[in-house]
């Protein structure tokens, strides 16, 4: 399997573009909400991206972080997460990069099978989108945006009450202090 490292300065941009949406949804009211269109696959589609590009979205996102025991990407909100970041935070640089970048990953995973990545049964997904990730991280292929795509899922996602709360070990003020313990007796990564 290959290593994914995070640059610091790329995971602070996105750890501040994600709670900047955050903070954009608590200062609007109401009634200032424009009316919530929601595709087949459930994902919203009032924001900047289409319904075929959040049902790519969604697709790309669950097969990244698939339902276990816990909920998916899709079931914590990244892909409305996401949509948020490019309808109420991104300008529009920000906005033509993830709609090329979205295009460009389609055309890859879609030429391999000749049907739409977001059609396929998970288990083909999963095997379309692992081939393209070692390829993608052997450094066969350069898409930069799928690396950023990723890692945005990644932190989307735990920044989500699913992913911190139940995924990750949480709690919001940790007990005793215990300088060395066996890992194998704390196999979570804290949230805290």
């Amino acid at each position: 399997m290959t290593n994914f490292i995070f640059h610091r300065r790329d995971m602070f941009k996105s750890l501040l573009a994600i709670s900047a949406v955050g903070a954009l949804g608590a200062c609007g009211g109401a009634d200032e909400q424009p009316p919530t269109e929601v595709a087949a696959n459930g994902a919203d589609t009032s924001g900047y991206f289409t319904g075929s590009e959040m049902a790519l979205i969604a697709a790309l996102s669950d097969t990244l972080i698939p339902t276990t025991e816990t909920a998916g990407a899709a079931g914590a909100g990244v892909p409305e997460t996401l949509q948020a970041l490019a309808t109420e935070w991104g300008n529009d640089e920000f906005r033509a990069y993830w709609r090329s970048g979205l295009d460009q990953v389609s055309a890859a995973l879609s030429s391999d099978t000749g049907a739409g990545f977001e059609t396929l049964h998970p288990d083909e997904r999963l095997a379309v989108l692992s081939a393209y990730d070692a390829k993608v991280f052997d450094g066969d292929v350069e898409d930069g945006f799928y690396r950023d795509f990723k890692s945005t899922v990644v932190t989307a996602y735990y920044m989500s009450e699913v992913g911190a709360a139940e995924e990750l070990a949480y709690e919001p003020v940790p007990g005793d202090w215990i300088g060395c313990v066996p890992l194998s007796d704390y196999p979570k990564t804290w949230a805290t």
